[in-house]
């Protein structure tokens, strides 16, 4: 599941590999960001607080995921809110990049109804 959530992030940089580690996620953020240091953290934030709310309304809620793309959403629907916590121009920049996530992810559905993979 959390494979296709991070391959969703790594195909918006043009990644082919998925970080398998934490610190292998900031290696990989930091060479397609080099200059997004400040994202780092709340980028990841969005993604793990997304994932957790998704597993608990699994594990208490007999919640049935219909797809790890609800996680991705998730995480956008944080950051979308979280932006307005930025300072100065960061506010439009991760609100940018969120959007281009959720594009990315509507891609790639897109390319797996159609018989593609991921």
């Amino acid at each position: 599941m959390q494979r296709v959530v991070w391959r969703v992030v790594g195909s918006l940089f043009g990644a082919q590999l998925v970080p398998s580690f934490l610190w292998q996620l900031f290696a990989w953020m930091h060479a397609f960001l080099p200059k997004g240091d400040r994202f780092f953290v709340v980028g990841l934030a969005a993604i793990v607080w997304a994932t957790w709310k998704c597993r608990n309304r699994v594990t208490f809620e007999n919640y049935k995921l219909k797809s790890p793309f609800e996680i991705v959403f998730a995480a956008y629907a944080y950051l979308m809110s979280w932006a307005g916590l930025q300072k100065g121009t960061d506010v439009e920049l991760l609100k940018e990049g969120t959007k281009k996530l959720v594009y990315n992810a509507q891609d790639l559905m897109r390319k797996m109804e159609e018989g593609g993979a991921c």
